[in-house]
């Protein structure tokens, strides 16, 4: 008979197993929970900027594909030097051009300053977006032209 009964206490887990283990799960998966929002919103400030640097792009190449006259700074901006940022508190106002892409607006600046024998001109298009919080973001590319060829 002692063989019979010898299994008699390890039929199963206890209520303060279960609930441990689980507890330990759902730390787990709480966990995993955050991190996936976090991953989002990554993809969506990834996805502005892709937008941005395409819009940017795509002036620069308006620019490679203009007369070598029609290449100029856009509204507003003075020709005394090249702004490192634009001036954010002056859109969506005359200066550049304004797009919107699946929801988000996005603005357009460019500045482009000549050298004194106007052999070649240095262009600086900016796209700029603001966030949900209200924070400007903006991507700046730069190219240089010659009037060869045109």
């Amino acid at each position: 008979m002692a063989g019979r009964n010898s299994r008699a206490g390890e039929e199963g887990f206890s209520l303060i197993e279960v609930l441990v283990s689980l507890a330990i799960l759902a730390v787990g998966l709480l966990g995993l929970a955050l991190l996936q929002v976090t991953a989002i919103k990554g993809n969506a400030t990834a996805s502005k900027s892709t937008v941005a640097t395409g819009l940017a792009q795509d002036k620069l190449e308006w620019f490679r594909n203009s007369g070598w006259d029609n290449i100029l700074s856009s509204t507003g901006l003075d020709n005394s030097s090249v702004p490192m940022i634009p001036a954010y508190a002056n859109f969506p106002g005359a200066e550049g051009d304004s797009r919107s892409v699946r929801g988000t607006p996005f603005y357009r600046v460019w500045f482009v300053n000549s050298n004194p024998a106007n052999t070649f001109k240095t262009i600086t298009v900016w796209c700029c977006w603001r966030d949900d919080r209200g924070n400007w973001h903006n991507v700046m590319l730069v190219t240089q032209r010659t009037p060869l060829g045109t």
